[in-house]
């Protein structure tokens, strides 16, 4: 059913519009839908209502399609009958109680229908199956006598069913299914040999029984075998080309019929006839670029078919170059995909390797500004692997302290300067001493002065103390011997470790 927008819905009474008979449920159905799309003027649309009213005539007519209307004929026509009156209170009345009312007995008795079809397609599947088969046929176009029978007796199933009457449904369902056969079967004769059928007509007419009894006969085996096809069911290529061909020679038939005809009542000679068959030979002939001889048809024929074996040979050379052709583009295709693969290969490690060399001067270019921020008095700045170590030569201890020298903030703060732009994963803080005194006592002072620098540091420094670890070492590490007073005092120091975060920093 085609659906209407309710702006272009025609204005007046509904009888100067529709004159559809609600004498079945199919009829009543119909109307109803209808009804709903052209009862509402103008003025009314979008008022209270009338979403209602159209949401459930959609939910019918979708019902519909899903044959609700024969699978349950008389609670969906008690439904139908419900919105249509409905709809006339509506138009007249507006919203009121007896419009709910009738809104809420066509939604129940919809409901009610759709569950009696939701059970009816499961028994009468496979006449629902056929009927499908018989839609895409367009029997209701192509056969419409058949179709409507088919409806009628499949509704009459529907409503024997409605009355919980199985066997009487079932006898009748099957009925249908023969009758919806019948249907598709027509409408696939229709549209495959009705062009053939009204040649022959034609051809019959002309008398092409008597004049042309070989071209009428094999007319009438192409008809013959595209009747076989569609019964058998193959209503494809099979039976569509099977009434081509019987067209052409029912059509031929009546061209040598007719020409046969003329030259018995002496309209045309056979002189001329063959006059004009070679005329048309040399037409063709010349278009092949063939030399002719008046008079001598058979070797005009015999020369065309000559050039058209020869064209022929000609075009297998040709296609088989061009298999050979495809080929080789085909392998070249796989040649510069592989290529174009390589190419990506290539310039993702170009990338890789560009990036990690900008990442390595990136590091190189901070190591050396923080090398830069040291004098050789202060501190050694160096990269051991990927940790980068802060010597701290010129943070010195009173004997026996740990406090941090106020000499000293200059010297801390370039290590904090240090410390934020490389943002490590972690950064250790390492004690050292020389080897004078007891080494638990150069252990212990040494892991006091490392705490206190840490302390120093995370007072001054956004990083979390979980990433700062210190650790003193005393005596065990020296990097000068200890027999001379300044390798002492290089070994008494304090190193700052950087642990650089992956991509060098």
């Amino acid at each position: 059913m085609s659906h209407f927008d309710a702006r272009t819905l025609p204005s007046g009474p509904l009888e100067d519009h529709i004159r559809i008979q609600p004498g079945s449920a199919r009829a009543r159905g119909q109307w109803a839908v209808l009804l709903m799309y052209f009862a509402l003027p103008g003025g009314l649309v979008g008022q209270a209502g009338s979403v209602e009213l159209r949401e459930l005539a959609t939910r019918m007519d979708e019902a519909r399609a899903a044959a609700t209307h024969l699978l349950a004929p008389r609670t969906f026509a008690r439904a139908a009958d419900r919105l249509a009156d409905a709809a006339r209170r509506f138009e007249g009345d507006g919203v009121d109680d007896a419009f709910r009312q009738r809104i809420a007995e066509a939604r129940a008795s919809l409901t009610d229908a759709e569950r009696i079809a939701a059970t009816g397609r499961e028994r009468f599947a496979e006449t629902l199956s056929v009927r499908a088969a018989a839609v895409v046929a367009e029997a209701e176009v192509r056969a419409p006598e058949s179709w409507q029978k088919a409806e009628a007796e499949f509704e009459e199933a529907g409503r024997r069913f409605e009355r919980d009457n199985v066997e009487d449904a079932t006898r009748r369902a099957a009925q249908a299914s023969t009758l919806y056969a019948t249907a598709a079967r027509s409408a696939w004769r229709d549209r495959h040999l009705s062009s053939a059928l009204a040649a022959r007509a034609e051809a019959v007419s002309a008398r092409a029984v008597d004049f042309a009894p070989e071209t009428f006969a094999e007319g009438e085996g192409f008809l013959a075998t595209g009747e076989e096809e569609i019964a058998n069911g193959n209503t494809g290529a099979s039976a569509a080309r099977a009434g081509q061909e019987a067209q052409g020679a029912f059509e031929q038939a009546s061209a040598v019929a007719l020409l046969a005809d003329s030259v018995r009542r002496s309209t045309v000679t056979v002189e001329r006839l063959i006059l004009a068959h070679e005329a048309d030979l040399r037409t063709v002939a010349q278009a092949a670029g063939v030399e002719t001889a008046r008079g001598v048809p058979s070797e005009t024929s015999g020369r065309l078919v000559n050039e058209v074996q020869r064209l022929k040979s000609e075009i297998s050379r040709l296609t088989e170059e061009l298999g050979v052709s495809r080929e080789a583009v085909q392998r070249l295709e796989a040649q510069v995909s592989a290529l174009e693969g390589r190419l990506t290969d290539s310039e993702r490690r170009f990338a890789e390797t560009r990036d990690e060399l900008l990442q390595r001067r990136q590091r190189e270019r901070r190591i050396q500004e923080a090398q830069g921020l040291f004098t050789p008095e202060e501190a050694e700045v160096f990269l051991v692997g990927d940790r980068l170590v802060l010597r701290l030569l010129g943070l010195t201890f009173e004997s026996g302290s740990a406090d941090i020298l106020e000499t000293h903030a200059g010297l801390l703060t370039k290590v904090q300067r240090v410390i934020t732009t490389f943002g490590g994963s972690g950064v250790r803080i390492e004690g050292h001493t020389d080897s004078s005194g007891p080494a638990t006592n150069n252990q212990a002072l040494s892991q006091r002065r490392a705490i206190a620098i840490r302390e120093h540091l995370l007072a001054r420094i956004p990083i979390s103390s979980s990433m700062v670890e210190a650790i003193g070492l005393g005596e065990e590490q020296p990097i000068a011997p200890n027999e001379t007073e300044e390798g002492r005092a290089r070994n008494r120091r304090t190193e700052i470790v950087i642990t650089l975060p992956e991509g060098g920093g």
